[in-house]
């Protein structure tokens, strides 16, 4: 598939950098011997915290029987697990074991760190404008 025309190198490069971060979680999901949206789930429990099943199958966008197999998988391995809200005794919700998420750190963190690397070498303007336009991406994704 050839790319679209007339876009400009900031579009193309998020473009790269979006594959780029599936390649290294397709990569980190094989090396883990995890499904690719396992990782991502766990991503999410670390990065945004505990949250119901429902909640991660939005974020996930899978049916919430998936994410409850899912979140069934993680348990057994030991990278999660359940526990009850502190709000709703109806619910329950899923968060990183310590082993699960030093599990995910020993792979993202290298590459996390070496992002950040690059932004702080980077002026306080430059970073700004950066930061803008990648909020403003990350809003349409949404």
């Amino acid at each position: 598939m050839e790319s679209l025309p007339n876009l400009t190198e900031v579009t193309t490069g998020m473009q790269a950098a979006m594959h780029a971060s599936r390649e290294l979680a397709s990569r980190i999901a094989r090396d883990l011997g995890m499904p690719v949206t396992d990782v991502t789930a766990v991503g999410l429990l670390l990065q945004f915290g505990p949250m119901t099943v429902g909640t991660l199958a939005r974020r996930l966008d899978v049916r919430t029987a998936s994410a409850t197999v899912l979140v069934d998988r993680l348990v057994a391995a030991g990278r999660a697990r359940r526990r009850p809200h502190p709000d709703d005794r109806r619910s329950v919700l899923v968060e990183v074991t310590p082993v699960g998420a030093a599990e995910s750190w020993a792979h993202w963190e290298p590459v996390i760190r070496a992002m950040d690397d690059v932004a702080r070498a980077m002026t306080a303007d430059e970073r700004a404008v950066v930061a803008r336009y990648l909020g403003a991406v990350t809003s349409l994704h949404r």
